[in-house]
């Protein structure tokens, strides 16, 4: 089959990959010059190096991603933890690290927390207690919460307001781009499950050493190419042509192209304005607009000297979030040092310019790195995703892969993977469209051929 796959971010890429595998002619149309989506690099102009439109981690327990990464044979371009090891700091500097040890599920994370500084005992005993209560929690429990905002649950359960910033958020901040009080309880829960308490391992974090063009984007299209798919970029698609129930063409600025079929993985807020308007204004398609997003804020800074030999570092207190040292990630040597500042659930930060952005960051960081109050900025990169995931919260319904269109399918982040919005998910949802779709084909080939007899 030939099959146009509109949106050529992660979920899309993986999508086009499966199709190739598959057996179908993939053509990958990307609206900009390049691919990648809200995942890809740019060169930056002056110091020659890569930078990422955002930063990107990805943990032990996302599977999909790093079985994608094999398949490109990349994933050596990634720097992986054994187990989960992360230094976490308060607003006096004070410093406790989270680490997991060889246990079973559940006790793995007991003796860091137990030493863990950034909370009172009273606090620390009452998340004790239901972290342990939500490792033995089943799957089916979790899910009835999906109604329920995290926030309101945890302090059902004893949770302080302290306790939330200082720990809870410090999770979920990062996760799901959202803090405690916007997001559904069954999905935060299902972080904590299969993120941190499930093993040991599956908390693990990995981290690229490149830019992410190089680790997933180019790799993808070159993967594609390879297999006989077509690759177009600054291929800008209007609109989604149908007739009846299946979409009969894609509209773009080469003209109108039939198509077998369609896999859409264009952000969700922009999935409705490609359709026909009686089919805009149907489920699932109507719904999507009522899903919320969050920005993501990136401080990339570049001082003249090491202000840190820290690889990465969390914040639970202050406006600092995560630190990302790419100088020493990405094994570059030199007297500089190149620092990434990644502020989640960021709309407070979005009506900054980027003087403001830099001298409130670059002050932070000298507060919390003494090193570096006597360095000098040699540059600074503001990058702001106004829209850069879907937040899940409370109620929300996230469709399938599946449309009322029959040769229409959908993949994105935001789509019914069950999992946050991050990488895994979207490349999980990519592979969902692809060989949901393939399977339908197969189905429908026996009928239509006999038809046609």
């Amino acid at each position: 089959m030939k099959v146009a796959v509109v949106g050529a971010g992660l979920a899309g890429l993986a999508a086009a990959c499966e199709l190739t595998d598959l057996g179908h002619h993939g053509v990958v149309c990307a609206r900009r010059p390049w691919a990648g989506g809200k995942t890809y690099s740019f060169l930056d102009r002056e110091t020659g190096e890569s930078v990422d439109n955002g930063q990107h981690v990805f943990m032990g327990c996302t599977t999909a991603y790093t079985g994608f990464l094999a398949r490109l044979g990349t994933l050596a371009l990634t720097k992986r933890q054994r187990r989960l090891r992360v230094p976490v700091f308060d607003a006096q500097g004070r410093r406790s690290d989270i680490t997991a040890v060889a246990l079973p599920g559940g006790l793995h994370l007991a003796g860091s927390f137990l030493r863990y500084r950034h909370l009172a005992l009273a606090d620390k005993l009452r998340a004790a207690r239901l972290l342990a209560a939500v490792t033995r929690m089943p799957a089916a429990a979790r899910d009835t919460l999906d109604g329920v905002a995290f926030g309101e649950w945890l302090r059902l359960h004893g949770q302080s307001e302290s306790s939330i910033r200082a720990l809870w958020d410090l999770v979920l901040v990062p996760t799901l781009n959202a803090r405690a009080d916007e997001v559904s309880a069954a999905a935060a829960l299902f972080v904590l499950q299969e993120g941190f308490l499930k093993s040991a391992e599956s908390g693990a974090l990995g981290i690229p050493t490149v830019g992410l063009s190089a680790l997933h984007v180019e790799p993808a299209l070159a993967y594609v190419a390879a297999r006989g798919g077509g690759v177009r970029l600054g291929c800008t698609v209007t609109r989604l042509q149908a007739e009846g129930e299946k979409v009969s063409s894609v509209v773009s600025s080469g003209g109108a192209e039939p198509f077998d079929a369609v896999v859409c993985a264009v952000p969700h807020r922009q999935v409705a304005a490609l359709l026909p308007e009686q089919v805009a204004g149907a489920s699932p398609f109507a719904e999507l607009a009522t899903i919320p997003a969050a920005p993501i804020v990136n401080v990339h800074v570049w001082f003249d000297r090491s202000v840190t030999a820290l690889p990465f570092a969390a914040f639970a207190e202050g406006d600092l979030q995560w630190l990302f040292n790419r100088s020493r990630l990405e094994g570059r040597q030199g007297d500089g040092q190149h620092v990434v500042v990644s502020l989640s659930a960021a709309e407070r930060w979005m009506a900054l310019d980027k003087g403001a952005l830099e001298r409130h960051f670059v002050a932070a960081l000298r507060t919390a790195f003494p090193e570096a109050r006597q360095a000098q900025v040699r540059r600074c990169v503001v990058l702001k995703e106004p829209e850069a995931t879907f937040v899940p919260a409370p109620g929300i319904r996230r469709p399938g892969a599946r449309t009322p269109l029959a040769n229409l399918y959908l993949a994105g982040a935001y789509t019914a993977t069950g999992w946050p919005a991050t990488m895994e998910s979207a490349v999980r949802s990519g592979l969902a469209a692809a060989r949901t779709l393939h399977s339908d084909s197969c189905r429908r080939a026996p009928a239509e051929a006999t038809s046609g007899r």
